[in-house]
């Protein structure tokens, strides 16, 4: 019995450790974009914590760091009982989030087919895996229940979780380093995890038979700690490493923006409510009108299957009542100045990207800005500032967001394709 129960500890510090691991290391990569979900959650009419929103990205940034440390930890036997019972915290919380937030959906979903109205605002995505993964708040729902439930063995049985002997770090870290490398490498398509992984884990090991310093769990705490924060700064203070976006460098906008041929179409369902010798019937269709010579009462509209959707479907230019977008991304020579909201913009930012603007302009580029600001005093406030020579078009603050996470950025296009994005702290390496 006992050697059940560690191997089924074992196996579940490798499950939830190896996870949270690629997990953390996803939302490390972009913590911009889990900043924005997070902002999504604080809304109102979600769960109404707006005043947590000024500090999304320093709450989404700890909470991705903290995933590594965690899964780390319990790959090495480190603290077992903090280790445990922090994993259990998140995983209580996260859980409750994704089922609130499938429920939501399905009680909106309801609230359409009886025809009655719906206050509450639903996340359609949780961004557990950021764009890496996308799942559906039911599918984020399951995966939460399946890590629930190795969660709860280690809360369990926690006092079983040690620190390492020799011989168990080379095993489960030989192991995790393998599971990380199936779902990072061939499920998620990115090899970062896994070398940063066994890079992490070959100077524990390393470090482990050197020194055998009191404290060395707490070092070995530090040592992940500082490469995490490290790599989330990274891609804070300059772009993602690895862009999941449908706006990625090599991306063409406008085929992002098109529906294949023969692309599935969405599929509704129609409740009638039909009056028949003074009775009311109901009678369900996908789209034509039933078959009845009844007095016509009301109807509901449900979508069962969204159809297929383009990756891109809210980009657009506009100045005034015109709608630009094909124009410009018929340009060869084009530079988009993004900055999604011009108040929240970073001044050092303009500065860098003035002095790139002026020269991309000598060298015969189209350069405009896009912003969903559209205040005209705004505009003229930043033009007239940083003597900008370029005109502010406006475009959806969320498609904005996600084309590049900097604000202001740099995006260089060939006829709607990108060929160089930048953050405003490297504007100076924009290719002319």
């Amino acid at each position: 019995m006992n050697k059940a129960i560690d191997i089924a500890v074992k196996i579940s510090r490798l499950v939830v450790g190896s996870l949270f691991i690629v997990s953390g290391l996803i939302k490390t990569n972009d913590a911009v974009g889990f900043s924005y979900k997070l902002t999504d959650y604080f809304a109102e009419g979600v769960l109404n914590i707006e005043f947590l929103s000024p500090y999304a990205l320093g709450i989404a940034m700890f909470v991705c760091i903290v995933e590594v440390i965690l899964g780390v930890a319990l790959i090495f036997g480190i603290k077992g009982r903090l280790t445990t019972w922090s994993i259990l915290l998140m995983m209580l919380f996260f859980t409750w989030l994704t089922w609130y937030t499938a429920s939501c959906l399905d009680d909106m979903a309801l609230a359409n087919k009886l025809g009655e109205s719906f206050s509450r605002n639903c996340v359609q995505d949780c961004g557990c895996f950021g764009d890496a993964v996308k799942l559906t708040p039911h599918e984020s729902f399951r995966k939460d229940v399946f890590l629930m439930f190795f969660t709860l063995i280690l809360f369990i049985w926690q006092k079983r979780i040690k620190f390492n002997t020799k011989s168990e770090d080379i095993s489960l870290a030989g192991i995790s380093l393998v599971m990380i490398f199936l779902f990072s490498g061939f499920y998620i398509k990115w090899w970062f995890p896994v070398f940063f992984s066994a890079i992490l884990y070959l100077i524990i090991i390393v470090l482990k038979r050197r020194s055998e310093h009191k404290l060395l769990d707490w070092i070995i705490v530090g040592i992940t700690t500082l490469i995490t924060v490290g790599y989330t700064m990274y891609c804070y203070l300059h772009l993602p490493v690895k862009d999941f976006r449908p706006y990625k460098e090599g991306a063409n906008i406008t085929e992002g923006m098109s529906t294949p041929e023969g692309a599935p179409e969405a599929v509704f369902e129609i409740t009638w409510v039909i009056e028949e010798n003074g009775v009311e019937k109901e009678y369900v269709t996908t789209g034509d009108y039933p078959k009845t010579s009844g007095k016509y009462i009301r109807h509901t509209t449900v979508e069962v299957d969204p159809g297929y959707e383009p990756p891109i479907h809210d980009f657009t230019i506009e100045l005034g009542d015109q709608d630009l977008t094909a124009q410009m991304l018929q340009e060869e020579k084009m530079i988009f100045i993004v900055a999604y909201n011009l108040d929240k913009s970073s001044p050092s930012g303009w500065e860098a990207i003035k002095e790139q603007t002026d020269k991309a302009l000598k060298s015969g580029y189209k350069v405009i800005g896009l912003s969903a600001s559209v205040l005209p005093e705004d505009i003229q406030k930043v033009v007239e500032q940083y003597k900008l020579n370029f005109t502010f078009y406006f475009c959806d603050e969320t498609a904005l967001k996600t084309v590049v996470r900097s604000n202001p950025g740099i995006v260089k296009l060939n006829k709607g394709t990108i060929q160089q994005k930048l953050h405003y702290n490297d504007a100076e390496d924009l290719e002319l």
